[in-house]
């Protein structure tokens, strides 16, 4: 029996290398173990669903952690040929705890601070850098597919180190379209048909690095890819008979999310954002021959057909029977009692839903002149009377 147990410690420190620690009876000492606790901080996206700390546990971390009095250096981490990976984290439904997924990557506690940094899901394959003394320490290459987590956390000794996950992208939750009954549009019976839904100037595809204080950036793909919803297959009708309409409702699905656009040199929610500008809706600053989308300013696409009158007498404000054309719509907020931080920009953490009403207009050309033009009128002058008089003398 004392010949099983050799065998077994033997190749559990194989596995687990010199760090880890065997007890008498063969099995893992996980006393001095570095374990981890997870949490997010606000509700949002994983694989299939928006992420809670409950549904967290459908899916598995990474982590890596680095020795504040080792020059920095990585210390807990896996080599993928001169990568430096994290270690896989997954929910233990019997222990209800974060275990190793390999026990061959369980370290223990040195005589010294850490520094961990951790990210999620798994899948999204992050690295790291070898030392976090100064720079980007962690860096995840994505797309916008579904939500991306990260954490950075620092600690002495602890049974469980408490790792609290923040949110690298915003989300557009919903997109709703209204003709309000006290309008224009819907007494005249304008309608609206609706092809491509598209936030001009986001950025939906980059990498997403974590520098050594915890704080994300971005850096895009060049071209650009932005925030878009196709439509084509089933067009959506906003009228004056049904006259309220979601072009887009993501709700709690795992769809919807871009880089925040917030400024690239302050952190907002621990991101730092693209930089991009919320058109306000005005012009009137604008050079000659500059558009929307020239001055990368964000705002709401709609590839879309306006028209008026019925099927046998329309006449077209956009597009024609045949085509369809574009109007812009702002974003941002401009009512004084609007204008908060994440209403003039689009933050991390935060779900958006925009309520576009189309009361007296639907939109904007790229130029940013109003799509809708009133024929208007006013009186200039009134021909004054020519007195004329005439004699007759019989």
């Amino acid at each position: 029996m004392k010949g099983k147990y050799f065998y077994l410690c033997a190749a559990l420190f194989a596995l687990n290398s010199c760090t880890n620690e065997i007890n008498e009876e063969g099995f893992v000492d996980k006393s001095n173990a570095i374990s981890f606790n997870s949490y997010t901080s606000k509700t949002r996206a994983e694989v299939g669903a928006d992420v809670t700390t409950e549904n967290m546990k459908n899916d598995n971390f990474g982590v890596a952690g680095y020795i504040a009095n080792n020059n920095n250096k990585i210390y807990l981490y896996k080599k993928d040929n001169t990568d430096y990976k994290g270690v896989e984290q997954k929910w233990n439904s019997t222990s209800n705890t974060w275990e190793y997924k390999d026990l061959g990557d369980l370290k223990y506690w040195p005589n010294s601070t850490m520094d961990f940094y951790a990210y999620f899901p798994y899948s999204d394959n992050a690295t790291f850098a070898e030392s976090n003394a100064s720079g980007d320490v962690m860096t995840i290459a994505t797309i916008c597919a579904h939500d991306v987590l990260f954490a950075k956390a620092t600690t002495a000794k602890i049974a469980r180190v408490p790792l609290t996950f923040h949110h690298a992208f915003s989300k557009i939750k919903k997109l709703q379209i209204e003709m309000p009954s006290d309008g224009t549009l819907f007494k005249s019976n304008c309608q609206v048909e609706v092809e491509t839904v598209e936030f001009i100037n986001t950025s939906t595809k980059g990498i997403i690095k974590v520098d050594n204080k915890g704080t994300a950036s971005y850096t895009t793909t060049d071209p650009n890819v932005t925030f878009k919803e196709d439509l084509t297959s089933s067009p959506v009708t906003i009228n004056s008979t049904d006259n309220s309409k979601a072009l887009i409702d993501n709700g709690e699905n795992a769809k919807g999310y871009l880089f925040a656009t917030n400024l690239s040199s302050a952190a907002t929610n621990n991101v730092k954002g693209t930089g991009k500008t919320l058109w306000d809706g005005t012009n009137t600053s604008w050079d000659e021959g500059k558009t929307l989308e020239t001055l990368g300013q964000v705002c709401l696409k709609l590839t879309c057909k306006v028209w008026n009158g019925a099927d046998d007498n329309k006449y077209y404000y956009v597009g024609n029977d045949a085509t369809y054309g574009e109007i812009y719509i702002p974003i941002k907020a401009k009512l004084d009692s609007d204008i908060s931080a994440d209403k003039t920009a689009l933050l991390a953490g935060k779900r958006y839903t925009y309520i576009i009403k189309m009361k007296d207009n639907v939109g904007f050309t790229d130029e940013g002149d109003p799509i809708l033009t009133p024929i208007l009128f006013e009186v200039s002058s009134v021909d004054s009377w020519d007195d004329v008089t005439v004699t007759i003398t019989l």
